[in-house]
């Protein structure tokens, strides 16, 4: 493999985590030339037929990458292919277009192409995610359609060679399942979000993913060597000979599946050097591959997102759509503990009648549990849907964003109501369900004294924490320097959020970033964390470095470094634990 070019390194969004090597393989998009074709009044038939054939022919594909969906990712991820299918079945549209050909006398494909495209102009040119993101699909059962009509073919994604990174603008969902066929090691893309279809496939696969890099497809050429990191969202082309083999050579880090080699562990949960169990768990988006996984390893769920579940349908599932995936779950991890959070979706995310709602900053925004009390009925049958799945008593419930107790109560007032209407319907949930709230807003920590006497447990969301503390955005580039989790304010406010919870007998875990840093663990460990819940590609180092540590030196450490000042200092004194270590 010969590398072209001088070393380059392009920054995206990390979509799918993992980090990754190998030779890339650009894959262009082709333009479909439609000519307007005029046709004569005794065509119309035929070319009403042609079209009825495109479509039959697309909806049994369509059904087929369904059916493929449900057996290798299963859950509402496969829905993504139900939701093409009714595009491409859309029976009103296609009797619009049957119309237009009959009354236009133009050819079938040029007629579909036109009125597709006025169909998604306004979608493209809108703010909502949502909307964009029915673009691609639209966009996918089109051309799938058009490629029927016109006789002209389909990416050529299954000639190029396994085990290659895939370079394009974008890849639809049906282009991720065959990528994952074809055992690609990493996915990177021009367009597309880390909430696309595209992208939440991907994490279901455990594909390492790199997507809104401008013009990668252009800058990035097929045969250039490549390491994809998923987990900062950062390609490197052609890096140097040295680099390459470094990445290589570090073979417990070079794959999205590192979760495989926990077997490979003498302890699972890890214990420490003196032999105290510290309790590690998985965050969890989209069910998937992984969850057998993480099951067969007896991983506890320490953080489930729930609002891919909406991201996933563009629209908030019933109840009885939710209690069956959150039961799914339930079952599977049994009897390991399952945190199920509810909806902590920002107002940028949220469906198309809000679409003209605009917030200058949405973290700071309508989200979290601010935005489930404007929609109690949603978030009525979110906490229904997940008391009925905790029947087995292996199921928690995480109410995010709370800033007070004020907020704490309303919230316990609708689980309350929740409860009493599945009495009612002698619908079984565990009584005695444990229901925490996450700890990522400053105001909440500096009150968790207050809180800690209402809930059962504490999550800190170390990144929403330091983001709120520090006023850095988590997303901005520029910021990265002052965003850190190891500030000495934002150490301070997890301490006060750890005293709390120890004063009234209740666990605290760290769900965010943090949890699963190297440099982040001893101290973690010693200022009494209960549980650390991370990315699941992160386990198997965590795993690693755990039974290194002993619990007296980093009780040691936590007292040592609340004493430090500057961030410097801390990073310095952590840096230099975890070298003795290694």
């Amino acid at each position: 493999m010969i590398a072209r070019g001088r070393k380059t390194i392009l920054r995206g969004l990390p979509a799918a985590p993992g980090l990754t090597l190998g030779e890339a393989r650009v894959v262009y998009s082709l333009e479909q030339t439609i000519e307007e074709r005029v046709i004569t009044p005794d065509q119309v038939e035929h070319e009403l037929m042609r079209l009825d054939m495109a479509v039959a022919e697309s909806l049994t594909e369509l059904e087929s990458l369904k059916e493929s969906a449900s057996r290798k990712i299963s859950g509402p991820v496969a829905r993504i292919f139900e939701s093409q299918f009714m595009i491409a079945d859309d029976r009103e549209f296609l009797k619009n277009v049957k119309a237009e050909i009959a009354s236009q006398l133009k050819a079938a494909e040029y007629i579909y192409s036109l009125m597709v495209e006025k169909a998604v102009a306004p979608l493209r040119a809108s703010r909502d995610q949502y909307m964009r993101q029915m673009v691609v699909d639209i966009e996918a059962v089109s051309n799938r359609i058009l490629r029927r009509l016109t006789g002209q073919a389909a990416r050529h994604i299954g000639q190029a060679p396994q085990e290659s990174i895939f370079v394009g603008k974008i890849f639809s969902p049906a282009e991720v399942m065959n990528l994952y066929e074809r055992k690609v090691r990493a996915i990177v893309t021009t367009a597309g979000g880390v909430n696309s279809h595209m992208a939440l496939i991907a994490r279901s696969l455990l594909i390492p993913t790199v997507v809104g890099i401008p013009q990668a497809h252009l800058k990035i050429m097929s045969g250039d060597r490549l390491i994809v990191d998923g987990d900062k969202g950062t390609v490197t082309i052609n890096p140097s000979l040295d680099e390459w083999n470094q990445v290589r050579k570090k073979k417990a880090r070079v794959t999205a599946l590192q979760i495989l080699k926990l077997d490979k562990l003498p302890d699972f949960p890890p214990r420490t050097a003196d032999n105290i169990d510290i309790d590690v768990a998985a965050n969890y988006d989209v069910p998937g591959p992984i969850d057998r996984i993480l099951a067969d390893h007896k991983v506890g769920i320490g953080l489930y997102r729930t609002e891919f579940i909406y991201l996933q349908n563009g629209r908030f599932p019933s109840e009885d759509d939710q209690y069956r995936l959150y039961n799914s779950v339930a079952k599977v991890h049994y009897p390991r503990p399952v945190t199920i959070r509810t909806f902590d979706l920002g107002s940028d995310k949220y469906h198309p009648s809000d679409s003209n709602m605009k917030e200058n900053n949405p973290a700071l925004g309508w989200r979290g549990i601010r935005a489930s009390f404007d929609m109690p009925n949603v978030f009525k049958d979110q906490v229904k849907a997940i008391l009925r799945a905790s029947k087995r008593g292996n199921v928690k419930m995480l109410l995010p964003m709370i800033a007070d107790i004020t907020e704490l109560r309303k919230a316990g007032r609708i689980i309350r109501h929740a409860m009493a209407e599945l009495r009612k319907s002698n619908l079984p949930f565990d009584r005695n369900i444990q229901i925490g709230i996450m700890i990522e807003v400053p105001s909440a920590a500096v009150a968790a004294d207050i809180l800690a006497e209402k809930v059962s447990f504490f999550s800190i969301g170390s990144n929403d924490l330091t983001q709120y503390t520090l006023a850095a955005d988590r997303d901005n580039q520029k910021l990265a320097k002052i965003f850190n989790p190891l500030h000495p304010a934002v150490l301070r406010l997890i301490r006060m959020t750890i005293e709390a919870a120890q004063k009234n007998n209740i666990p605290v875990a760290v769900c965010g970033e943090m949890s699963g840093d190297i440099l982040s663990i001893p101290l973690l460990i010693g200022m009494g964390i209960s549980q650390l819940s991370m990315n699941p590609s992160r386990l198997y180092n965590a795993c690693r470095l755990i039974p290194k540590i002993k619990y007296s030196d980093a009780v040691k450490i936590a007292k040592e470094v609340s004493r430090l000042k500057t961030l410097k200092e801390i990073e310095g004194f952590l840096l230099n634990y975890n070298m003795s270590v290694e």
